[in-house]
Order: C-alpha cells, then structure tokens, then sequence
C-alpha cells in the first residue's frame, strides 16, 4: 500500500511539474519573402509552438478585421495590409491608413512576460489583448467583438521618447492565455506621432496546470483503503 502511494503521488508530482517554469524565447528576426494573405508563421521554443498570423482593420470600410500579409525582415515581423504596396516603409506594423496587428497564438496555456519591438520610425505606441480565445479566425470581427472571441479588455501602452527599439511588458493572468492581438496603438494618425514598428521577439513562461482531478481523487481512494487495513 505505500508503494502505492508514493507511486500515485508522484504521478502527480510529475504531472505538475513537468512544465514548470520553462521559458520561452521567441525571436522573429530574419528574411524571406512576403507571405500571401492570411498565410502564417510557426515558431517553436521548448517544445511549445507559437503561430503568427497578420490582421488589419481594413474589413467592411474600414470597420472590421481582415487577413494581411506577414512578412519577416532582420528587424523582425511585419504586416502588408490590402491597401499597402509591401515596399519600406508600408511593410511595418503601423497605423498610417488602417490599423495593423499581429495575432500570435500558443498550443499550451502561457504567461506571455514581454515583446520587443524594432525599427521603430516616428513613434511606437501600441494596443494589446490578451485571453483564451476559440477561434483564431478574426475576419469580420469588430474591436467590440473581440471579447466574443475570449479576448480581454484592450491595453494601451505610450510612449514619449525617440528609440529605435524598446520592451513592451505584457501583464498576463495567472491562469495563462492562449493568444494574444499586438499592434500599433488603436486609431488612425500621421506625422511624428505614426506609429511604425516591426515585432522582433516575444517572452513568456509556460503556465504549471494544476493536479488533474482524476489524480487527486486516486490519491484519496488509496488514503482511504490504507485507513480501512488498519
């Protein structure tokens, strides 16, 4: 019966923490050649796959998200939307005519620490939603209904410097998310205060899942076995 139980606890012990604490490092720097509309990008750090994927709010007159095209520069991720012709300085994450973002998702449950972003012309504000989402398919959704989707409320992180580079520090739940909608702050502008960036490395931390259920309840059986042999 003891072996039993040392045999159930460290099922569980196992189950918990085999995930724990590993980081994940993402970087996105590279070159080749501007993906078609709506193709995506994998990235892969300790076993757990990232997906990339570039949206614009170009849908229905400029009132609803539509599939773009991402593409990879030394710098790191960019997004050609429908009315950009892909050349610099149009292959950026920008606002100039429409908003761009880039949506990355996970296959595990992750606290998502930071993202860095690069060459950064005018100015580099940026909106930001995080959540468990069920779909990855954005097209045709408002901003409003991004939260149908799992989507949490939107962050707004600004800026007042001249950089070429900084970290965005994302503040995730502590149960994890699963994706997360990054891009150039929320709105329309031009001149110094145009938002224009790439994406060059995301951070995060997979999320350790608590004991399962079934586990647990093995546990309590065999405790209470052991109790009736005695």
């Amino acid at each position: 019966m003891k072996i039993l139980i040392a045999l159930a606890a460290a099922i569980v012990v196992a189950t918990t923490m085999s995930a724990q604490g590993q980081d994940l490092n993402y970087s996105l720097t590279g070159s080749s050649s501007l993906l078609s509309t709506g193709a995506t990008r994998t990235y892969t750090s300790n076993g757990v796959t990232m997906t990339a994927s570039a949206w614009s709010y170009t849908g229905g007159n400029n009132t609803s998200f539509e599939a773009s095209r991402l593409g990879r520069y030394s710098s790191g991720l960019g997004v050609t939307n429908k009315n950009e012709n892909g050349s610099a300085p149009e292959h950026r994450v920008d606002k100039f005519s429409n908003n761009d973002y880039i949506l990355f998702t996970f296959d595990t449950l992750v606290d998502v620490k930071s993202i860095q972003i690069a060459s950064i012309v005018d100015d580099s504000d940026v909106s930001f939603w995080v959540g468990n989402i069920s779909s990855s398919n954005l097209a045709g959704k408002t901003y409003s209904g991004l939260s149908s989707l799992g989507f949490q409320n939107e962050v707004i992180d600004q800026i007042n410097a001249n950089i070429s580079s900084r970290t965005v520090n994302i503040d995730s739940p502590v149960t994890g998310i699963n994706a997360i909608l990054f891009g150039a702050e929320r709105g329309l502008d031009s001149g110094k205060y145009l938002d224009q960036f790439k994406i060059k490395h995301v951070k995060a931390t997979v999320v350790v899942p608590e004991p399962s259920t079934a586990l647990l309840s093995l546990l309590g059986v065999i405790g209470v076995c052991f109790r009736r042999r005695r």
